[in-house]
């Protein structure tokens, strides 16, 4: 009884981690990761590919700095609404909410509505191209748009 419980646990926790292995793991990863943690050119050589690596790759130093510089995103979350697929190709639509801090007070409220195309490239997935849909912005006062230099 007691290994038929272990496996049973075991199984739930391996399958809950899926990763690049299914289109959902991939993009809950990537966001993840995205805004938690530092990434470089190589995070992205792995996990995009078409339009998306081509941006990235012909990003100066500088402009990727600035890019994946998402240390004010604070809470992200990620709601997958549609998701489509035909052979190794997947279409997910999805809407990723979140906090934009300043000086560690919440400074407004985002909610995006995307789409992103997963291809399959071997046992992975990779993100293709990411489309915004619809922004949504909530702030109790101005939000300044100018970048501060």
């Amino acid at each position: 009884m007691k290994i038929f419980l272990l496996l049973i646990v075991s199984f739930i926790v391996l399958s809950c981690d899926k990763g690049a292995k299914t289109p959902e793991g991939l993009l809950s990863m990537y966001i993840k990761d995205l805004t938690s943690s530092q990434i470089d050119k190589d995070y992205f050589e792995k996990y995009t590919t078409g339009e998306l690596w081509e941006r990235v790759e012909g990003l100066d130093e500088e402009e990727f700095k600035k890019f994946v510089d998402l240390s004010k995103v604070k809470n992200p979350e990620i709601d997958i609404t549609n998701k489509n697929c035909i052979a190794d190709k997947c279409t997910l639509t999805y809407i990723i909410k979140y906090d934009v801090m300043e000086k560690d007070k919440k400074s407004f409220g985002s909610e995006v509505k995307k789409i992103a195309t997963l291809v399959k490239s071997g046992d992975i997935w990779k993100i293709s191209d990411v489309t915004n849909v619809k922004s949504y912005f909530e702030a109790e006062s101005a939000i300044d748009v100018l970048p501060e230099d």
